[in-house]
C-alpha cells in the first residue's frame, strides 16, 4: 500500500479517537505542518493551523462531540505526491454551540488534500461542506 495513505490512516485514527498527544501526532505531521481549512457553517474564514493549534482544535472538538466517524469514499494520488480524499464525516454535539443543539448529528462532505515532506504530513487544505441531520 501507499506509505502517504498509511500516514493519512494513522492521522485518522488519531483524530477519530480525540487523541491529543502530541508524541502520537509527531509520529504523522511535520512540525512545520499547516493546516488550512477553508470557510464553511462551522468557521466563517480561512482557518489557519499549526501542529499545537491542530491539537488544541481536537481538544476543543473532544469538549463538543462525541462519535465522530470518518467513512473515506475515494482517495487518489497525484504526480506531485500528494493524496487527495473525499469522505463523509459525522459527530454528535455533546452541547449547544451556535446553530447546533444537543445531541443533533452534524454531518460534513470532506474534500482534503495532502502534501508531505520527510514522509509526514505537511500541508493539509480542507474543504468542508457541514449540514444538520
Amino acid at each position: 500500500m501507499n506509505e502517504q495513505l498509511d500516514v493519512i490512516n494513522s492521522y485518522f485514527d488519531l483524530v477519530q479517537a480525540f487523541n491529543t498527544d502530541p508524541a502520537a501526532y509527531a509520529a504523522v505531521l511535520h512540525p512545520e505542518v499547516e493546516q488550512t481549512e477553508f470557510p464553511n457553517l462551522l468557521y466563517r474564514s480561512i482557518q489557519r493551523r499549526s501542529f499545537m493549534d491542530i491539537l488544541d482544535n481536537l481538544r476543543v472538538g473532544r469538549e463538543l462531540l462525541r462519535d465522530p466517524q470518518f467513512d473515506v469514499q475515494r482517495t487518489q494520488v497525484a504526480p506531485d505526491g500528494s493524496v487527495l480524499v473525499e469522505g463523509l464525516w459525522q459527530a454528535t454535539t455533546i452541547s449547544d454551540i451556535g446553530p447546533l443543539l444537543r445531541g443533533q448529528r452534524l454531518l460534513g462532505q470532506l474534500c482534503l488534500i495532502f502534501e508531505f515532506k520527510d514522509g509526514k504530513i505537511f500541508r493539509q487544505r480542507r474543504y468542508p461542506c457541514y449540514e444538520l441531520a
